[in-house]
C-alpha cells in the first residue's frame, strides 16, 4: 500500500484540492492509503508563560481552554469528504507542534511515501518564494512532496 501524507491547514478550499490531487493519482481506491494531518501551532502553555514572566490569573482559564481544545477545523472534514467520495482509505491524525517539523516527523513516523501539500496563491515576488511552512518540508523532507497550488 502507497502511504501519501496530506497535511492540511485551516483552509477548506486548499484541502480539497490537496485530497483531489491524491484522489486523482493512479491506481488511488485501491493502492493508496492517507493520512489526513491537522498541526496546531504549539500554544506555549503555563510553563512557557512562567518563563516569559509569568501571565495574569484571569487568563488561565482561557489558557486552559484553548489548550484542550480538540474541534477540527473545517478543512479536515472537507479533505475527507474528497477522499471518501473517491473511495480512498483515510485516517485522520492530529499533532500540536511547529508546522513544518511536525509535519515531516509525521511523515516518519507513519512510513509516508509521499507528502502532498498545498500553497496559497502569491504576489509575482512572493511566487519566488513558497511559504515558510512549505518551503521547509520541500526543503528538509527526505521523500517526495507533491505541491498543489491554489485556483
Amino acid at each position: 500500500m502507497y502511504r501519501v501524507l496530506l497535511p492540511v491547514d485551516d483552509t477548506e478550499s486548499r484541502a480539497r484540492d490537496q485530497a483531489a490531487a491524491v484522489r486523482d493519482l493512479p491506481g488511488a481506491a485501491t493502492e493508496i492509503s492517507v493520512d489526513v494531518l491537522h498541526v496546531r501551532e504549539d500554544a506555549g502553555g503555563t510553563d512557557a508563560e512562567w518563563a516569559a514572566g509569568g501571565f495574569a490569573e484571569e487568563y488561565a482559564d482561557e489558557m486552559e481552554r484553548l489548550q484542550g481544545d480538540e474541534s477540527l477545523p473545517g478543512s479536515v472534514e472537507a479533505a475527507v469528504d474528497v477522499l471518501e467520495a473517491g473511495d480512498l482509505e483515510w485516517t485522520v491524525r492530529t499533532a500540536t507542534g511547529d508546522s513544518a517539523e511536525t509535519i515531516l516527523e509525521a511523515a516518519e513516523e507513519y512510513d509516508s511515501d509521499l507528502i502532498v501539500i498545498g500553497v496559497r496563491s502569491r504576489s509575482p515576488v512572493g511566487k519566488v518564494l513558497f511559504g515558510s511552512v512549505a518551503q521547509a518540508v520541500i526543503l528538509d523532507s527526505d521523500r517526495p512532496v507533491t505541491v498543489v497550488p491554489a485556483n
